[in-house]
């Protein structure tokens, strides 16, 4: 029983490790830099066209859905943008309404520098993302931000969302995910704080860039 049992094991390992390299070639072929050594990135692999490849396999086709990936995705016809932010928030553990900026103009990018978030000093809150990505797999999906006052910087942070596969809808993450963090609170905190958010991902291609502002205040009006 014991050597049946080994050798099930060994026959598991074996079978999803091959299915984990093939995953991996599926995700990571087309962004991978080259072997050459020239540093130089291959051509992209086409997302719909390798799962029309792996299409009379159930089990890879299993795995690939199970990691997000959509067989009947149909890219945007007239926007090559990779990456599509679309709103960004600040979300109050109070139930507060949520304050949020949106990008889906040219004027909303002006309006988010001129228009501060306003935080009640001590309350707990965190920051959400509402983003879809679009045509192929992006790599690395990550937000830089940095905080300003009186011309100096005061925090500089980067959080990685992760790696992320094309989809039709849009779709949410939470910073941080299973935490709050606490509004500083007194006299010297409240004010108003210019910052800076990019998003960015491994490849540095930046998909969204834009200054806004944020005051602490005593209440939320």
């Amino acid at each position: 029983e014991r050597v049946f049992f080994w050798d099930f094991l060994s026959w598991i390992l074996e079978y999803f490790g091959c299915l984990l390299l093939r995953v991996v070639e599926v995700l990571y072929k087309g962004t991978n830099m080259a072997s050459d050594g020239s540093g130089a990135a291959p051509p992209e692999i086409d997302l719909k066209a390798q799962m029309e490849k792996e299409k009379n396999d159930p089990s890879m086709v299993a795995y690939l859905k199970s990691l997000g990936i959509d067989p009947d995705y149909k890219p945007p016809e007239g926007d090559d943008r990779r990456v599509v932010v679309k709103e960004f928030s600040i979300i109050f553990k109070d139930g507060h309404d949520p304050v949020t900026l949106k990008f889906e103009t040219d004027a909303d990018l002006k309006a988010a520098k001129k228009t501060p978030m306003v935080i009640k000093e001590g309350v707990e809150y965190r920051m959400r993302v509402l983003f879809r990505v679009q045509h192929n797999v992006v790599l690395g999906f990550k937000i830089h931000n940095s905080v300003f006052k009186m011309g100096k910087t005061i925090a500089k942070d980067t959080e990685m969302l992760g790696t992320y596969p094309p989809k039709n809808d849009f779709q949410s993450v939470d910073i941080p995910k299973n935490e709050w963090i606490e509004a500083p609170s007194g006299m010297m905190a409240r004010g108003e704080y210019k910052a800076k958010m990019k998003f960015q991902d491994d490849d540095n291609n930046t998909h969204l860039e834009f200054d806004y502002s944020v005051k602490i205040a005593k209440d939320y009006a």
